[in-house]
C-alpha cells in the first residue's frame, strides 16, 4: 500500500467516523439533558410532597390543639354547671330541713 492510498483510507475512515462521532455526541448531550430534566422533576416532586406533608401536619396539629381547647372549655363549663346544680340542690335540701 502506498502512502497516498494509506492517506486516502485514513481520510475515508475519518469521514465515516466523524458522522458517527457527531451522532454519538448528540446522543450523549440528549441523555445529559434528559437526566438533568428528570433530576429537576424528581427534586421538584420531593419538595412539593414535603411542603404538602408539612402543611398537612401543621393543619392536623392545629385541629388537635383546637379540639383539646374545646374539650377543656366544655369540661370547665360542665363542671360549673354541675357545681351550680349541686349548690342549688344543697340550698333546696337546706330549706327543706328548716
Amino acid at each position: 500500500m502506498t502512502d497516498d492510498e494509506l492517506r486516502q483510507l485514513q481520510q475515508q475512515l475519518r469521514q465515516r467516523y466523524s458522522g458517527t462521532t457527531d451522532a454519538m455526541l448528540q446522543s450523549v448531550r440528549a441523555w445529559n439533558e434528559l437526566m438533568m430534566a428528570s433530576t429537576d422533576l424528581a427534586f421538584d416532586v420531593v419538595l412539593r410532597n414535603w411542603d404538602y406533608s408539612r402543611s398537612l401536619r401543621n393543619s392536623t396539629e392545629q385541629a388537635i390543639a383546637d379540639a383539646i381547647k374545646i374539650q377543656q372549655r366544655m369540661n370547665r363549663e360542665m363542671l360549673q354547671a354541675w357545681e351550680g346544680y349541686s349548690s342549688e340542690g344543697k340550698e333546696n335540701e337546706d330549706r327543706g330541713t328548716k
